[in-house]
């Protein structure tokens, strides 16, 4: 990730976990979904690396359902969030957290439990950086894993659904939270950039807090397929929802799995 990139989440923590939170309503249906497909290629427990975990929801529910899950992310305050609800759901010695760049991967992890059997990145948490350094990431998580094991890439969005779905302006509301967005989608080069404009809301009235540019490459199908292959991961499944197992099309998001060759 850039420097910025890396500014951003962690400058805007607090205001993140907000959002990040409404999601774990519906993390166990995903997961259970993963459960179900993972079962399906004879990988039913094991070591877990979850990358850019957030606050942990991910790692936790697979904890949850036997798993050792290994979570990386640059926030502090993610981590603090994620230990925290990893000992409300008492799986504190089945999940480990680890603070730092996953461009970095193999020195974070370090000597921690691995190879790993299954690798998930949810909720786009790629395209943030170069596509070189994309690679990277996706090279070193192969290298950290067993032969046959499996990449989930889950809940991500993609061209396809961006070209035919792009909104310039959006917001959200959580709490006295206000979250502006507005922004624009190149579908020439499948580069989007956007600004988050943040609001603390008093009543009727909106108090700025703070704004943030960001850039984003939103791969398409194929191009993700043919990056993904040059790490070492060769696709073999997709999905439109892992929570229902439809089947992929431009108006899901993409929910793919790969093998590591």
């Amino acid at each position: 990730m850039s420097d910025w990139t890396k500014k951003l989440f962690i400058d805007h923590s607090s205001f993140f976990l907000k959002f990040m939170n409404l999601r774990w309503s519906r993390t166990e249906e995903t997961v259970n979904g993963m459960i179900k497909v993972l079962g399906g290629y004879g990988v039913n427990s094991g070591n877990l690396l979850d990358l850019c975990c957030g606050n942990g929801r991910i790692s936790v529910y697979m904890a949850k359902r036997g798993f050792r899950a290994v979570g990386v992310d640059m926030s502090k305050a993610f981590l603090e969030d994620a230990r925290q609800k990893a000992k409300e759901h008492k799986v504190s010695k089945r999940v480990t957290f680890l603070e730092g760049d996953v461009r970095n991967l193999k020195k974070v992890v370090g000597k921690v439990s691995h190879p790993f059997d299954v690798v998930v990145t949810a909720w786009t948490s790629i395209g943030f950086s170069t596509q070189d350094n994309d690679l990277k990431i996706f090279k070193q998580a192969r290298e950290l894993s067993k032969k046959g094991a499996l990449l989930v890439i889950a809940e991500t969005m993609h061209s396809d659904y961006i070209a035919l779905n792009f909104t310039p302006t959006s917001f959200d509301e959580i709490d006295n939270i206000v979250l502006m967005e507005k922004g624009t989608y190149d579908k020439t080069t499948s580069q989007m950039k956007t600004t988050w404009t943040y609001y603390n809301k008093r009543g009727e009235d909106l108090e700025f807090i703070g704004k943030v540019d960001i850039e984003l490459h939103v791969y398409s199908v194929s191009e993700l397929s043919a990056l993904l292959r040059k790490a070492g991961w060769e696709p073999v499944a997709f999905y439109g929802s892992f929570a229902t197992l439809q089947s992929f099309n431009p108006l899901t998001s993409l929910n793919l799995v790969a093998k590591a060759q």
